[in-house]
């Protein structure tokens, strides 16, 4: 499967042209042509898969967002007020009152010195309901001790996305793309449901892993088949427009949050509008390429005739009828991403690949959930950002083909750390909404968000033909494993201030290192055997 170029039917050497080819993407392309209505139907389709995925893996943010809380007051301290009882109870050491003077001793001993009684920990909490009436946080006391709770459900979240794409590749890979994709739609839908309506924390983070491997399998195979149905030029425009509705996605997450300030009511909206999805079932044919790859020619005929009408190209199916008859029986074996550390230089292209998504995923995840801190508002900052994100991804289209693929991921690595720097230097709470902050942040997510696609690219024309389902597959694994991190990063704000933000510009900067030593994608051949790679 190739991920994207525009220049593959014209580099390849006039021998391997001329030659009868049983390439599948050669077989499909003549068959169907590049791009058409067909194509563009499956490309739209597979992207709106992108909202929910959106939604799960970046609601973390509504559903346990900055809160503040303090210690339920004593019934013999009635007589004061809840503002009195703060000032009173609470110790000027402790930034959260997870400790607070003992009461017992408090009303007995209120004219000595208060700071002569001894700290106890406080067991039972009020929290603020002016902004969310009900959060996580709240529902089950996830703060002082508990609070690792809140890190490891997107921890969970992350590790589910991660073996959910490796479960539902090897299941798309062998029972191939359409059954899993809508098996992965139903379990999304269905656990969205019950995680809504679970009281025990520990039962909806076991719901909530079920989620996460549902996502992460539609993730996976929705870019799958994406690919397969495009080519040439379309496979450097179709990945970038591929990844546009994540942005929004956070967008229509944080309109939705606005008027469902309770995350059980948010998260069963979020689910009833994934049911949707289950519509798929209708509307999406197996991959016509999937079918060819393994020898189920019969089936392949059937979605290439409709997708051929569609594209109004039904005189070169009998072409492809008689080829398919000479291809049958010949099989290809894949490298697996063990093998590209076997090699010199794939070695050496895997491994900064690695560290490069690594420093992506970092700083996409960890500035996402960072976003309730930058501005006072946190629905309009989280979708101004989503927002923005759009005409992020678009100019990457521009600017990838007209500088490649190296220089593009350099200028959105720029413009993002750099937006980090001006966040960093913008006080907070001085200006009308914090619009400074706001404004950068906004636009170090466009950067975040052009990153992302010309990444997904330059990685996949490094990657062979052979492989490269398994090769970005494994590269963008270490994306997912900065994710568990993020929320550790995130909670660093409490040691001191805007620290997640400096240690973002600092990985920001190591990221451009790491793209200096790979070789540039642009008007080359790309490479179709491990060999040919190395």
């Amino acid at each position: 499967m190739n991920y994207g170029t525009d220049v593959v039917t014209h580099t390849k050497p006039k021998s391997r042209q001329n030659k009868v080819s049983c390439n599948v993407d050669d077989l499909t392309s003549r068959a169907i042509g590049d791009f058409g209505r067909w194509q563009c139907r499956i490309s739209a389709l597979m992207a709106l898969l992108k909202l929910p995925i959106a939604w799960y893996q970046l609601n973390i943010i509504f559903l346990a967002p900055p809160q503040e809380f303090w210690c339920i007051k004593p019934i013999m301290f009635d007589k004061y007020s809840d503002e009195e009882w703060r000032q009173m109870s609470v110790p000027r050491i402790e930034e959260f009152p997870c400790l607070i003077f003992d009461p017992n001793m408090l009303i007995r001993t209120h004219k000595i010195n208060k700071y002569k009684i001894p700290l106890v920990e406080c067991t039972n909490f009020t929290y603020d309901q002016a902004l969310f009436t009900r959060t996580i946080t709240s529902e089950w006391n996830l703060v002082c001790s508990k609070h690792w709770l809140v890190h490891l459900s997107q921890c969970v979240m992350m590790w589910g996305v991660l073996l959910g794409g490796i479960i539902f590749g090897i299941l798309a890979d062998n029972y191939g793309r359409k059954v899993p994709l809508i098996v992965a739609i139903i379990l999304q839908s269905e656990a969205s449901y019950i995680s809504s309506m679970i009281p025990w924390y520990w039962g909806w983070l076991f719901v909530w892993l079920i989620l996460a491997l549902a996502s992460g399998g539609i993730g996976i195979i929705s870019f799958v088949i994406c690919m397969e149905a495009v080519s040439g030029k379309w496979r450097t425009i179709v990945p970038i427009i591929y990844q546009l509705p994540f942005g929004l996605g956070s967008s229509v997450m944080a309109g939705i949050a606005y008027f469902f300030r309770d995350w059980r009511q948010l998260e069963f909206i979020l689910a009833s509008i994934s049911a949707i999805y289950i519509l798929y079932w209708i509307w999406v044919p197996e991959s016509p390429r999937w079918l060819l790859a393994t020898g189920q020619i019969d089936k392949a005929l059937e979605v290439l005739r409709v997708a051929a009408i569609q594209n109004k190209r039904e005189n070169n199916l009998k072409d492809i009828e008689n080829l398919l008859s000479k291809c049958k029986g010949q099989k290809s074996k894949n490298p697996g991403f063990i093998d590209f550390f076997k090699s010199k230089n794939m070695r050496k292209k895997t491994l900064l690949l690695s560290l490069s998504w690594f420093c992506t995923g970092l700083a996409f995840y960890t500035f996402s959930q960072y976003l309730g801190l930058i501005g006072a508002n946190i629905f309009l900052t989280v979708a101004w950002s989503g927002i923005i994100s759009t005409p992020g991804a678009i100019l990457c289209i521009f600017i990838v083909m007209k500088t490649g693929r190296k220089m593009t991921v350099w200028i959105f690595q720029l413009m993002t750390a750099m937006c980090f720097v001006f966040i960093l230097f913008t006080p907070k709470d001085i200006f009308v909404k914090d619009w400074p902050r706001l404004l950068f942040a906004g636009v170090g997510f466009a950067g975040l968000a052009g990153t992302v696609p010309a990444l997904y690219l330059f990685s996949g024309e490094l990657f062979p033909t052979l492989g490269r389902n398994a090769g970005v597959g494994g590269v963008t694994m270490f994306a997912r494993i900065a994710a568990m991190i993020a929320p550790a990063v995130v909670s660093l704000d409490e040691i001191l201030p805007d620290l997640p933000l400096i240690l973002l510009v600092i990985t920001s900067f190591i990221q451009m290192l790491f793209i200096v030593p790979l070789p540039e994608t642009k008007n080359c051949p790309l490479p179709d055997t491990l060999e040919e790679a190395e």
